[in-house]
C-alpha cells in the first residue's frame, strides 16, 4: 500500500499510543497500578476496554473469514452468542470479583485461585497455564501485526512484527494495565466506527442488501440457512463455547478487578455487549459482500478464508480508506496484545513466584522486565517456529474457558469446590486442547464434522471439575466462601448485577465449614 497519507495515519496512531503510555507512566507507583490500573476505572472505560481486548484480530479477521465460508451460521455462532456472553459474565462475576479483588488484593486470575483454595499446587498450575496461553495468544497477535504493518508501510513481515510488537511493548511497559485500558478505549471506539462505515460500504459495493443475498442464494443457498454449511450440533457447540467461554477469558475477568465503583456494573454489560455486537457488522458486511462478488466474478475464490478482510480492504476500497481500515484492524490486534502482555507478566513475575513462597521485591520494575521478555519471546517464536501459531486455537479461547469456568466461576459460587478439582481441570484444559489440536493438525486423528472440539472440551472440563470436587475435600481451613466473602454482608449489592445476597453466600459457607470441621 505504502501511501504517504496511510503512513501518516499509522504514525499518528503510534504517537497517540506512546502519549497514552507516557501519561499512564506518571501514575505508576506500584504493581497495583501496573497490573490492575490502581482499581480506579469508571464503567465506560472499563466496558469498552473489556470488549476491545476480546474483539481482536481473531474476532474481526477470523470472523470475516467464517462469514465468507459459513454465511449466516457464523453470525449466529459468534455475533449472537458473544454479546450475551458478556452480559452473563457481568452479572455472574462483576460484583463478586470486584469485592474479592479489593478485600484480598487480588490482581489476576491465578490470584483468585490462591485466595479461593489456599493451595500452592492449584495456584502454580493456573499461573503456568495463564503464562503459556498468554505467549500463545501473543504469538498469534504478533503474526497478524507483522502482516498488517507490512501492507501499510511496505516493510518485510519480520521487520513489521518487530516494529508493531515494540510499539505495544513500549506503551504497555510504560503504563501497564492503565495504559492498556486507555489505549483499548481509543482502539475500541476506532473499531466501532470502522465497522459501521465498512458494513454499509461493503453492502453498497455488492449492490445492496437484498440483491447481495439473491446473488449468494443463486449458487450457495446453504450460506443463508441456519442449518446450512455446518451441522446443527457443531453450531450449538461452537455457540456454547463462545457464550460460556466469554465468562472464562482472563482479559475480561481482570477488568472486573479494576473497577472503581461496583455499583456501575449494571451499565457496563450493556455498553460492552452492544459495542461487541456492532463490531460484528465488519465481518458480516465484508464476508457476505466478498462471497457475492465471487459469484459475480468480481472477486477470486479465496484459498485461505482468513484472507477475506485483507483482500477486500486491499482490492476493493480506496487505498486511503483501506489503509485507515487496516489501521483499525491493527488497533483490534494491539488491544488484545497489550492486555495479554500484562496478564502474562503478572503470571511470570508475581503469581508463579508467590505460589512457591518467593517474595518479589521491586515488583513494578520486574513487571516491566517480564513484559519485555514475553514480547521478545513471542516475536522469536513467530519468526523461527511458524507452527506455534496453531497454539492460538489450542490454547486460546477454548483452553482458557475450560481452565477458568470451573476453577474460578463455579468455585466462587459453590462451597464444595476443591483445590484438587481445580488442578486437575486446569491441566486437562491446557494439555487436552493442545494434544487434540496437535493430533488433528497432523491428521493423526480426524474429528467428526458434527463435533466442535472447543465446545466439547468446555463441557468435559465443567463435568470434570464437578465430579472431582465431589470425591475430594478441602484441607485448608480458610478455603471456604466464608473466608472469601468475609464481611460482605455489610455491603449492599448493586441493583441488576444478578448476584445473590452476600449474607446467603456467607451463611452457606459457614454451614459448609461446620460440616467439615
Amino acid at each position: 500500500m505504502n501511501n504517504p497519507v496511510v503512513i501518516g495515519v499509522v504514525l499518528a496512531y503510534f504517537v497517540l499510543m506512546f502519549v497514552i503510555g507516557a501519561w499512564a507512566n506518571t501514575k505508576m507507583k506500584s504493581a497495583k497500578e501496573f497490573l490492575v490500573a490502581g482499581q480506579s476505572l469508571g464503567f465506560f472505560v472499563m466496558a469498552i476496554a473489556s470488549f476491545s481486548s476480546i474483539q481482536s484480530g481473531w474476532g474481526m479477521v477470523g470472523g470475516t473469514g467464517q462469514t465468507y465460508s459459513w454465511g449466516f451460521q457464523a453470525l449466529v455462532a459468534v455475533g449472537l452468542f458473544a454479546p450475551f456472553g458478556f452480559a452473563v459474565a457481568w452479572f455472574l462475576l462483576g460484583s463478586r470479583l470486584n469485592w474479592i479483588g479489593k478485600k484480598h488484593n487480588v490482581y489476576s486470575v491465578p490470584d483468585l485461585i490462591r485466595v479461593r483454595f489456599r493451595d500452592k499446587t492449584s495456584h502454580a498450575t493456573m499461573s503456568v497455564a495463564v503464562f503459556v496461553a498468554a505467549v500463545a495468544y501473543m504469538t498469534a497477535q504478533v503474526t497478524s501485526i507483522g502482516v498488517i504493518i507490512s501492507l501499510l508501510l511496505g516493510t518485510s513481515v519480520a521487520t513489521s512484527a518487530w516494529i508493531g510488537s515494540l510499539v505495544v511493548a513500549a506503551y504497555t511497559m510504560a503504563g501497564g494495565m492503565l495504559a492498556a485500558v486507555w489505549t483499548d478505549l481509543v482502539q475500541g471506539v476506532l473499531m466501532v466506527v470502522m465497522s459501521v462505515g465498512l458494513f454499509f460500504f461493503a453492502i453498497q459495493v455488492a449492490g445492496g442488501w437484498e440483491p447481495m443475498l439473491d446473488t449468494i442464494s443463486s449458487t450457495s443457498a446453504e450460506l443463508l440457512a441456519i442449518d446450512g454449511v455446518k451441522s446443527p450440533t457443531y453450531i450449538f457447540a461452537f455457540g456454547l463455547l463462545i457464550f460460556v467461554g466469554a465468562v472464562g477469558q482472563p482479559q475480561l475477568l481482570t477488568k472486573f478487578l479494576m473497577l472503581r465503583d461496583m455499583t456501575q456494573l449494571k451499565w457496563g454489560a450493556a455498553v460492552a455487549g452492544i459495542a461487541y455486537a456492532v463490531t460484528t457488522l465488519f465481518s458480516v458486511g465484508i464476508g457476505l459482500a466478498t462471497r457475492s462478488m465471487v459469484v459475480t466474478g468480481d472477486a477470486p475464490e479465496l484459498e485461505n478464508i482468513d484472507d477475506t478482510a485483507i483482500w477486500f480492504l486491499g482490492n476493493v476500497t480506496h487505498p486511503i480508506v483501506g489503509g485507515v481500515a487496516l489501521t483499525g484492524l491493527l488497533a483490534a490486534i494491539m488491544s488484545s496484545a497489550s492486555s495479554f502482555i500484562t496478564i502474562g507478566a503478572s503470571s511470570m513475575m508475581r503469581d508463579l513466584p508467590t505460589a512457591f513462597g518467593v517474595k518479589v521485591v521491586h515488583e513494578l520494575l520486574w513487571s516491566r522486565i517480564s513484559s519485555l521478555v514475553l514480547v521478545v519471546l513471542s516475536v522469536l517464536l513467530t519468526l523461527f517456529l511458524s507452527q506455534v501459531v496453531f497454539l492460538l486455537g489450542a490454547l486460546g479461547w477454548a483452553a482458557f474457558a475450560a481452565a477458568i469456568v470451573g476453577p474460578v466461576v463455579m468455585s466462587i459460587y459453590w462451597h464444595r469446590a476443591t483445590a484438587t478439582a481445580a488442578t486437575v481441570t486446569i491441566i486437562f484444559a491446557i494439555v487436552g486442547n493442545l494434544v487434540i489440536s496437535s493430533l488433528a493438525a497432523r491428521e493423526i486423528i480426524t474429528m467428526p464434522a458434527y463435533m466442535q472440539v472447543g465446545g466439547i472440551s468446555l463441557l468435559v472440563s465443567i463435568l470434570l471439575f464437578y465430579g472431582v470436587s465431589l470425591i475430594t475435600s478441602n484441607r485448608h481451613p480458610d478455603a471456604t466462601l466464608e473466608y472469601l466473602y468475609g464481611g460482605r454482608s455489610a455491603v449492599t449489592e448493586p441493583v441488576g448485577t444478578g448476584v445473590t445476597a452476600a449474607a446467603t453466600a456467607t451463611a452457606t459457607a459457614s454451614t459448609e465449614r461446620n460440616d467439615h470441621v
